[in-house]
């Protein structure tokens, strides 16, 4: 169910003050199983430039985790895009506004320009939003790391204890002191120069792998 404007703004407005807050706060809560990790720590470690790939719906265990490096991310410029922003810039994101149909390409030219000129970069994307299809991997996750020459690092997260929305991205939020696992797969060397099918076809393979990420670590938990 979609929200109307003015709950939307009153929503962003909250969202603004404690969303990342409340991020935080169930997070530690968490009894969070962290996996993969030091794959992420030797690349960052070495400079490469990280794209980290979520689900739309399966972000918040992400958020928390990588906040600390200040991670760009694209936001939509639709009302909920509203709230996203204010949670993610409350958790010192680094937050750019713009969708497919609205101001998207400013907003990635913007977010790779930054990008270039920090010796930490990381961004992150709700690689099937804002619209879905659920699960299907939108273009922008691999050509960003291509842009930057790096990589893409496949994001898995569930909590034993959750709630999740109706939407068409069924978004999750563990509950406090549930038992959680975020998995970080094994990062992804883009190919550069990818043009027509011979994209579409590796977009395809790398969509298939992270989905299977996620629905293995859904089925462990």
């Amino acid at each position: 169910m979609r929200l109307g404007r003015k709950v939307q703004t009153k929503i962003s407005r909250i969202a603004r003050r404690i969303g990342g807050q409340f991020v935080n706060l169930i997070g530690r809560s968490l009894r969070l199983d962290v996996k993969g990790w030091n794959r992420v720590q030797y690349l960052l470690k070495n400079g490469f430039p990280l794209v980290f790939q979520a689900w739309h719906g399966d972000m918040f265990i992400l958020w928390y985790i990588i906040s600390p490096f200040r991670p760009a991310a694209i936001i939509s410029q639709a009302g909920d895009g509203d709230i996203a922003s204010a949670v993610l810039e409350g958790l010192d994101f680094i937050t750019f506004r713009g969708s497919s149909t609205r101001g998207g390409r400013k907003a990635y030219s913007e977010m790779i320009r930054y990008l270039r000129k920090q010796n930490v970069k990381v961004s992150a994307f709700a690689s099937d939003g804002p619209k879905g299809p659920r699960r299907v991997l939108k273009p922008g996750t691999y050509v960003t790391a291509q842009h930057l020459d790096g990589y893409i690092i496949p994001t898995a997260s569930a909590a034993k204890w959750a709630l999740r929305s109706g939407g068409w991205d069924k978004f999750s939020i563990p509950l406090p002191f549930s038992k959680a696992v975020a998995s970080f797969g094994k990062p992804i060397k883009v190919k550069q120069n990818l043009r027509g099918k011979e994209f579409e076809k590796t977009l395809s393979q790398v969509s298939e792998l992270c989905k299977k990420h996620q629905e293995d670590l859904e089925k462990s938990i």
